[in-house]
């Protein structure tokens, strides 16, 4: 069997905006830090320490769209010591280090969904 050459003349033209491109991806990152944000807050639900539900009540999740991070907080003014304080009891539901615990639980979940989020921006 014999080979035979193929000339093939293909001309590929392809214009990348690159600024449109970074825009894009920022939308989405910032889309997916606001769900996964959401999705650590939910999940923290169960370890807020509770006796009238106003510290749960106050969780919020953010987005500082400056810097591209995720803020989850409770603003009670008593959050910080309910979170730190390792010595105190949490009879009715509860625990210690509520927001810590759960982020390090749903690391590879926030990261699923933030990079979820870019890849359907970008097409992929």
């Amino acid at each position: 069997m014999t080979q035979r050459a193929i000339d093939v003349d293909v001309r590929l033209d392809m214009h990348v905006n690159p600024d449109a491109l970074e825009a894009r991806a920022r939308a989405a990152i910032e889309r997916g830090l606001k769900q996964a944000a959401e999705h650590v807050l939910t999940s923290t639900e169960p370890k807020v320490p509770w006796q009238t539900g106003d510290l749960e009540r106050s969780g919020s999740a953010q987005v500082d769209r400056s810097n591209l991070d995720g803020v989850i907080s409770f603003d009670q003014p008593y959050a910080v010591a309910q979170h730190e304080n390792l010595d105190w009891d949490h009879p009715l539901k509860g625990e210690p280090k509520f927001l810590e615990t759960t982020l390090y639980e749903e690391a590879e979940v926030v990261r699923a969904i933030v990079a979820k989020a870019v890849r359907k921006a970008l097409g992929g």
